[in-house]
């Protein structure tokens, strides 16, 4: 199939759906200039050992180590921006067609683009949580510690260590967020996969998930996933240049 037939049989789908749920990976914000971390050569877990660097036991016992590490990342993604991709989902949503996003990414990126209903499963790097009283605070009062030469970032309330709200390895996702998550994918009629490559769980359940109820299944992403033959469509491609010409598609049915 042509990729031209590919991005209309996509725009088919979306058109024929109307409770379309969106689950984004690293690959939604690597052209927003985010690397991903499993790229061939390019990911970050290729460069640097994810156990020694995002780990919360080696968070706990060199926060400072680590701290370095995770700074020098935000940076990146603090000055990241949404990119046509991220600005295509909200398109969407402003159709009536996207209920809602499911993201394993940290970066805010599609609040950015005022994506509505984003739950973030592996939490976000704009705030720092304390790891003893749970109390939340803005990812620069822990940013200040560090620049002050702290070492281990402290809550002013119980003085317990500090560390960026992110869901590190070895930590649980949040209940309350897996439950959310579970009541979306169970209500929607299309899953649409943007730059994940379903390795990683509980994430990777949810495609087996959607199509077991009988809903629909969409991807797009650079590399194959093990979940290509199940999809009504694979489009193995840049999201910000593909998916904005299916949206533009969309938009032009409504428009006629």
């Amino acid at each position: 199939m042509s990729i031209i037939k590919k991005i209309e049989t996509f725009a088919d789908l979306i058109s024929e759906s109307d409770n379309i749920v969106a689950l984004t990976g690293a690959g939604m914000s690597t052209e927003s200039g985010i690397p991903d971390f499993r790229s061939p050569g390019t990911g970050l877990w290729t460069k640097v050992n994810p156990d020694e660097f995002a780990s919360i036991h080696s968070y706990i016992s060199q926060p400072e180590k680590n701290l370095k590490f995770m700074l020098d990342l935000g940076t990146t993604i603090f000055r990241a921006k949404p990119n046509n991709g991220h600005k295509a989902l909200t398109k969407l949503q402003k159709m009536g067609k996207l209920k809602g996003v499911l993201t394993q990414n940290i970066d805010g990126l599609h609040q950015k683009a005022r994506t509505k209903n984003v739950i973030e499963l592996h939490g976000n790097v704009n705030e720092a949580i304390c790891m003893r009283c749970k109390t939340i605070y803005s990812i620069t009062y822990l940013i200040n510690q560090v620049l002050r030469g702290s070492p281990s970032p402290s809550c002013e309330k119980c003085s317990g260590l500090l560390k960026p709200n992110a869901v590190f390895f070895g930590e649980p996702l949040s209940s309350e967020d897996l439950i959310s998550a579970d009541s979306m994918i169970d209500d929607c009629d299309l899953l649409i996969v943007l730059g994940s490559s379903l390795l990683v769980y509980p994430v990777a359940f949810y495609p087996h998930k959607v199509i077991s109820a009988g809903a629909k299944l969409a991807i797009i992403n650079i590399q194959e996933t093990d979940m290509d033959n199940n999809a009504e469509v694979v489009i193995h491609d840049k999201i910000g240049i593909v998916f904005p010409k299916i949206i533009d598609i969309i938009q032009n049915k409504i428009n006629d």
